[in-house]
């Protein structure tokens, strides 16, 4: 098989969501083979360690209620650790497995807080492989996810665009479920009476459930199809199970009840020095009003469109996508009622110079459409911009080994001095609640970053 098909097939993997490593122009991320091709029959080691020192500065909140902070920190951008195998069954059938787990080199991080620090938790399944195409079970990145890969050119830091301004947020886990009080359920514990509840017994005792609004995803329980590859060109269809769906009694005050589901597709294409991907995806019930009136299965759906060029000495890609969100006609008289459009886009590109090459990326997402001026979906806020840019140079050591240095700047818009304003920040970065801390960022809260990493694959 073509080495580079097989480096990619292991770059694919072990990259998070919206943090693909390098791709070439001839094979993106969406149009790789399924895992355990580069053995006929056996079981491959595989990972890869990305360390990055870095230094964080975050501004004044938009309301002024938050001071700046400067802070250390060593960001680890999607290291991860697995084991693939395949064996051939006879008559071009063969069936294949990959099990995949996030690594921490930096710190203890215990599993139950740390999403996919566990065997499985990330790009995890079985499949079956034929000349028909492939079928996969298990926690895998949805097609639409996988789309960001073919127009991404950094591949070092995890500072790029995917899974930030690019997906409004990055998640893996299962499809969410909610209380009847509007509670989200985390594998919610049921009390005597078999009625799930809130309070001390909120705990996650299995799998966690993924973000609402994000659609960079990572989602457990999928079902996906890959067609083989003709032409150039590679389909590849998911949906998932929603194995936390409550039942009616525990519905909403309309009498309703949640049935989450999602479906996700990808059409990609590679031939010669161009690649491009078109990507949908569809959400409904992740979202649910919880008041009078409300909709407990609103329709959320995105779409986007990337590409790149490979012109010899280097390569340029862009990226365009539309997040629209569901009315979910909260509250008397719609008083509550929360639907917004999200567009965002990208270019980002790198030029070889001497024993390595720059990387640079610029990218700018809006909110409009509101069906409230208040209205804030995830990172997104009703009427704000928020702009990304990143340079960066790699100094590449070897065919595994890598230095890097990388500047990022988030501009976080916020509208006057009050508590509206966006939250973008990086995929499964270092926390910074209330510029710091833990949970999410202060609205309004710009951040920059700069520093030196270090990055080996094996």
């Amino acid at each position: 098989m073509n080495k580079k098909l097989m480096a990619l097939a292991v770059a694919g993997a072990v990259a998070a969501p919206g943090l693909a490593v390098a791709q070439t122009s001839l094979t993106p991320q969406a149009l790789v083979p399924a895992p355990g091709v580069a053995s006929s029959n056996g079981i491959t080691l595989y990972g890869r360690l990305d360390e990055f020192v870095m230094v964080n500065k975050f501004s004044t909140s938009g309301n002024g209620a938050v001071a700046e902070l400067k802070k250390g920190d060593i960001y680890a951008a999607g290291n991860a650790m697995g084991f693939r195998g395949r064996e051939d069954l006879g008559g071009g059938t063969a069936a294949w497995f990959q099990l995949e787990i996030g690594v921490w080199p930096d710190a203890r991080m215990e599993a139950s807080a740390t999403t996919g620090n566990n065997w499985g938790g990330r790009n995890s399944g079985i499949g079956i492989s034929s000349g028909a195409g492939d079928v996969l079970l298990g926690v895998w990145d949805t097609p639409y996810n996988v789309t960001y890969g073919v127009w991404n050119s950094m591949t070092s830091s995890g500072l790029g665009a995917a899974g930030i301004t690019m997906g409004n947020g990055n998640t893996t886990g299962a499809l969410p479920s909610f209380l009847s009080t509007g509670v989200q359920c985390n594998n919610i514990v049921a009390n005597s009476s078999g009625t799930p509840v809130a309070g001390t017994n909120a705990v996650c005792v299995t799998e966690a459930t993924s973000n609402t609004t994000a659609f960079s995803r990572r989602t457990n329980n999928s079902v996906q199809y890959w067609s083989p590859i003709m032409a150039g060109f590679q389909v590849k269809l998911m949906t998932a199970l929603a194995n936390y769906q409550q039942p009616n009694t525990n519905g909403f005050a309309n009498g309703g009840y949640q049935k989450a589901k999602e479906w996700s597709g990808s059409l990609a294409y590679a031939q010669g020095p161009f690649s491009a991907a078109f990507g949908y995806d569809s959400h409904e019930g992740f979202r649910p009003g919880t008041t009078a009136g409300a909709d407990a299965n609103p329709k959320d759906t995105a779409w986007t469109l990337g590409g790149k060029f490979n012109f010899g000495m280097g390569e340029v890609g862009a990226g365009y996508e539309s997040i629209k969100y569901g009315d979910n006609h909260g509250g008397a008289n719609g008083a509550s009622a929360n639907g917004m459009t999200v567009p965002s886009w990208v270019v980002n590109g790198r030029v070889n110079v001497g024993p390595g090459g720059f990387f640079a990326s610029y990218s700018k997402t809006d909110a409009k459409s509101c069906t409230t001026s208040t209205t804030v979906i995830g990172s997104a806020a009703c009427g704000v911009q928020a702009k990304m840019f990143a340079l960066g140079y790699d100094y590449v050591l070897s065919k595994r080994t890598k230095m890097y240095v990388a500047f990022n700047k988030i501009d976080n818009g916020a509208i006057g001095n009050t508590t509206s304003g966006s939250s973008y920040y990086y995929v499964a970065g270092p926390a910074a609640n209330a510029n710091g801390s833990s949970g999410t960022l202060a609205p309004g809260t710009d951040v920059t970053s700069y520093g030196f990493g270090l990055q080996h694959t094996f």
